[in-house]
């Protein structure tokens, strides 16, 4: 047997033992190949390599004699292990002679110990060097809580460890499906600075920080693996990358690679690299902790610091300003505006602004939900764009977006962060960069509270403007109606239109004032020449129900743009709703700015012109309650009833004087007498119980009484006297009337009604009469008609046939003579068949009313037309008659006296009726043209009434001179 070479003993690394064992190995079996497998407790690695035919094996013979600790043969292989199960070795051979591997076997005590003193010696060289490398960062970060200065100083202190010439780190802060990314890169012996962070891939990112393991690249090895593709920009010879990661998250990764040709990365590199990464990745994370906290404190500080300069201010503009400028100060923005939601809730304009171009404010009207300014106003959260030339948000107005289509857009990182008040969306804060945002997510969620503080101040400022407004706009409404309730002359009216106008911050103002029937009478201006009646007609034209802005064509001259308020006397209608009243007069105000007022003026105009129609109606109230109170006395002095008041006591304080006439010859004087002692002792009861329920119910009093001879029906009522201390002071008015005259007027009602009913029953026996004619009259026409029709008219069409017969065998001139006849004959046929269908057209009898009036339409001279609506049916005989009748008599007025082009007759079949309606665009008449017709006996329209109301219908007449002429009536049936 071959003993075993001097290069075993020697060997100081596993690698090297292998190599050796595998040589000796292959000699002594006589084998085609020998592979020797190592186990270091999770898997088994081929460690070394002898001869050929290997392709044999996939390691799993070698791994079950490993677990075994026993030889195990398959084919032409066979296993024989070394050492302990699990984590020993194995010699896997190919083709080997059994009695070589017999003989082998015998030496595996010996190459067992062997192993594992090289294993031995191995570890506690890594170990030491793992130990030195270590303690060698600890002593170089001294406790560092300076994050760039731990990270630099573990690139620096990996590659010098691996005797690498470079090295980084780099931290994560995006990770997604195609793996992750780093932010800034902190090298060591880079020629040059890193830019845009690196990028990690899938697998890489799963072997990194999923499985916690090292990434050993060597150029002679992985040449054309991905990973070579992913190295090719730092274009290493060996290189080792370890993930950095602290309590369960990933942090970033370690690299250190080296340029040196043929130079190889180890297992005991990278072992090393990772024990570095662990012992950094907790500098690194208490760096970390120890900056964010920094940057915590730093924000407070920050956030405290403007909440106090923004508290400092309660004016919008001092506010917005201050905003602005820690904004920029807070963020390191290059730029920042203030957008101010408009009233029509759908475009944002810029309020105040700082960095930002003149031209650039003036025209950027944003959208809401357009942009990254629309959209944070219409979402009320933060809108970031990282970079807008590739975010695809566009932009908020017209002119953003040409910029933008045109690459000169000046900025590329935006942010917009809405401004909320409990009122809704006040607008939006947005910053600008030059750059790309240089903002993390810490510095977001800063800029997000930034947003909240300043969105308190300017609902404090908003508030506090509020209140001021309110403030001053009582004043002004206070001023106009304490002016007004006191004096109403043309200056005091001036001074209003002063006080409205700048109110509402107008430059010119008129105040116009109506009187009767709307009409103008008195106008008082301010800054503003005096208009003629025409322009304050013009603008009376523009009044509405309310305020209303004025475009520069409605406006009077000179002025851009204007409102105009009615002022309306407040009525108060069903259920207690205040509408508008009587107008009183109006409103104006304008200025040479064409931009239109907005709801606030138009609201404050509102209040304006309410206070100045409540003061003007109180003060018109009061006039008119005095020339009532004139009114009344005037009615009281000369009314015939006796008129007495008196006051609590019952002591008279006022009679008129009918009472006076009628009893001071009796009593003596009334004013100052007792009430309740006048009458006679035996109808003071009934006045007493009349007086208490005048006074406690309410309800008035009545009552007949005697005074002297005079026998009077009395009405008490409770008035309101002078307000006294614990109530109201009550009087008592009452109204007396002399029962003797009475009696008189009852006695003249009872002859009228007499008279009366014996008139109605003359006229209702005059209706009777004439209808009865009426019908007689009808029948005697249908009798006549129909003699006329079987009658005359058959003698003349037989006398016609004879006639033609003879004209047949005559010739010459008495022929022509015979056809004279002939046509005279028809003529007359023709004559009387018209004339009897005018006296009862058949077709009423035998088709009905339809047919009847459309036969009727095509006779009358005048165009007319028949229309039905309504479902279709027949009426009754006589309703049908009148109706036919009605219809004819009124065509043959229009025939007669309207000089009309066209007439129609509309029926109309309702439920329980008909109604039917004759119309023409004749020249139509007034009632006095009517009345004086019928005096001149021209009485088609009175009988037509009179027929229509004694078919129990009703007849409506409508005509206008020039327009035309409707008759209307309605018939039961």
């Amino acid at each position: 047997m071959i003993p075993p070479p001097s290069t075993l003993a020697a060997a100081s690394t596993v690698a090297a033992f292998a190599a050796a064992l595998a040589e000796y190995a292959c000699e002594v079996t006589s084998a085609h190949g020998v592979q020797v497998w190592v186990g270091d407790g999770v898997r088994n690695v081929a460690v070394a390599q002898a001869g050929r035919g290997l392709g044999l094996s996939d390691g799993t013979l070698a791994g079950r004699a490993l677990e075994e600790g026993r030889p195990v043969e398959e084919g032409m292989l066979s296993c024989l292990p070394l050492g302990t199960a699990g984590r020993g070795g194995v010699l896997e051979f190919v083709g080997a002679r059994p009695a070589g591997v017999e003989a082998l076997a015998d030496l595996t005590p010996l190459l067992s110990l062997a192993l594992e003193g090289v294993q031995a010696r191995e570890a506690r060289r890594g170990r030491g060097r793992v130990a030195e490398t270590v303690e060698a960062l600890v002593r170089r970060l001294g406790g560092s809580l300076d994050l760039a200065e731990v990270l630099t100083g573990t690139a620096q202190s990996a590659a010098q460890a691996l005797g690498f010439s470079r090295a980084f780190v780099a931290l994560f802060n995006e990770f997604g499906e195609d793996g992750a990314r780093t932010g800034n890169v902190f090298t060591h012996g880079f020629d040059e600075t890193f830019t845009g962070g690196v990028g990690v891939g899938p697998v890489s990112l799963e072997t990194l920080i999923r499985r916690g393991e090292a990434i050993r690249f060597e150029r002679a090895r992985d040449a054309d693996s991905r990973m070579a593709q992913g190295l090719r920009e730092l274009n290493p010879e060996a290189a080792v990358i370890a993930p950095l990661s602290a309590r369960g998250q990933p942090l970033g990764v370690l690299y250190a690679d080296t340029l040196t040709p043929g130079a190889t990365a180890s297992e005991d590199d990278a072992r090393l690299v990772l024990a570095l990464a662990e012992q950094a990745s907790l500098a690194i994370d208490n760096a970390r902790l120890y900056g964010i906290e920094t940057r915590k404190r730093e924000a407070a500080e920050a956030l405290r610091e403007a909440g106090a300069a923004l508290a400092g201010s309660l004016l919008l503009s001092d506010t917005l300003e201050k905003v602005l400028e820690r904004a920029v100060t807070l963020f390191r923005a290059d730029a920042a505006a203030v957008y101010e939601l408009q009233p029509d809730g759908r475009t944002l304009s810029i309020r105040s602004a700082v960095g930002l171009p003149s031209e650039y404010v003036l025209r950027v009207h944003a959208k809401v939900g357009a942009g990254v300014t629309g959209r944070a106003a219409q979402q009320r959260e933060p809108v970031v764009a990282h970079d807008l030339n590739t975010a695809h948000y566009g932009g908020g107005s017209r002119y953003t977006r040409q910029l933008l289509a045109q690459g000169r857009y000046p900025y590329r990182g935006v942010v917009g962060l809405p401004l909320s008040t409990r009122a809704g969306v006040f607008g939006t804060l947005t910053l600008y960069w030059n750059a790309t945002l240089p903002l993390d997510a810490d510095d977001l969620a800063l800029a997000g509270v930034f947003a909240a503080q300043a969105s308190l101040a300017v609902e404090n400022a908003r508030l506090y403007e509020e209140e001021l407004r309110r403030e001053r706009e009582a004043a002004v409404l206070l001023n106009v109606g304490r002016l007004l309730a006191e004096d109403q002359s043309d200056a005091a009216l001036a001074e209003a239109a002063r006080l409205a106008t700048q109110a509402l911050s107008a430059r010119r103002g008129l105040i116009v004032l109506t009187g009767e029937g709307g009409a103008i009478s008195r106008w008082a201006t301010y800054n503003l020449y005096v208009p003629g009646r025409a322009e304050l007609a013009s603008l009376m034209t523009q009044l509405g129900r309310g305020p209303r802005p004025l475009t520069r064509r409605a406006c009077l001259p000179v002025a851009g743009s204007g409102l105009i308020v009615p002022l309306h006397s407040e009525v108060v209608g069903e259920g207690g709703v205040h509408e508008g009243g009587v107008l009183l007069g109006f409103l104006y105000a304008d200025d040479p700015g064409t931009e239109a007022p907005g709801d606030r003026v138009l609201g404050l105009a509102r209040s304006v012109a309410d206070q100045m129609a409540l003061t003007l109606t109180r003060v018109r109230l009061l006039s008119a309650l005095e020339r009532e109170e004139a009114r009344y006395r005037q009615l009281a002095e000369g009314a015939h009833d006796l008129i007495l008041s008196a006051d609590a006591a019952g002591v008279v304080t006022y009679a008129n004087p009918a009472a006076t006439r009628l009893l001071e010859g009796l009593t003596g004087p009334l004013v100052g007498a007792r009430l309740l002692t006048l009458p006679t002792p035996d109808t003071r009861p009934a006045l007493h119980a009349a007086w208490q329920a005048a006074l406690t119910r309410n309800a008035g009093g009545r009552a007949e009484i005697q005074i002297a001879h005079y026998r009077l029906e009395v009405r008490l009522s409770a008035v309101q006297g002078e307000p006294v201390r614990g109530g109201e002071e009550r009087g008592v008015l009452l109204v007396a009337r002399d029962l003797s005259e009475l009696q008189t007027l009852a006695d003249e009602i009872t002859r009228r009604g007499q008279a009366l009913e014996a008139a109605t029953s003359r006229q209702s026996e005059l209706r009777t009469y004439l209808s009865l004619f009426t019908q007689a009259q009808e029948e005697e026409r249908k009798r006549i008609s129909r003699e006329l029709h079987d009658d005359t008219a058959q003698v003349l069409t037989a006398s016609t046939r004879r006639v033609a017969r003879l004209a047949r065998d005559l010739d010459g001139e008495q022929r022509a003579r015979a056809d004279d006849i002939l046509a005279d004959l028809n003529a007359a046929i023709e004559s009387v068949r018209r004339f009897a269908r005018n006296l009862r057209p058949s077709v009423l009898d035998d088709l009905g009313l339809l047919p009847a009036l459309e036969w009727l339409s095509g006779q009358a001279q005048t165009p007319t037309r028949l229309e039905v609506a309504g479902a279709e049916r027949r009426l009754d005989s006589a309703v049908e008659l009148t109706v036919f009748r009605l219809a004819q008599e009124a065509l043959n007025n229009v025939d007669k006296h309207a000089g009309a082009h066209s007439a129609a007759v509309r029926v109309v079949f309702q439920d329980g009726g008909v109604e039917v309606a004759i119309s023409d665009d004749g020249q139509g008449f007034t009632a006095d043209q009517a009345q004086a017709r019928a005096r001149q006996g021209h009485l088609g329209l009175t009988g037509l009434r009179e027929r229509v109301a004694l078919a129990g219908g009703a007849l409506e007449v409508d005509s206008t001179p020039g327009q035309g002429t409707t008759l209307r009536f309605t018939l039961p049936g």
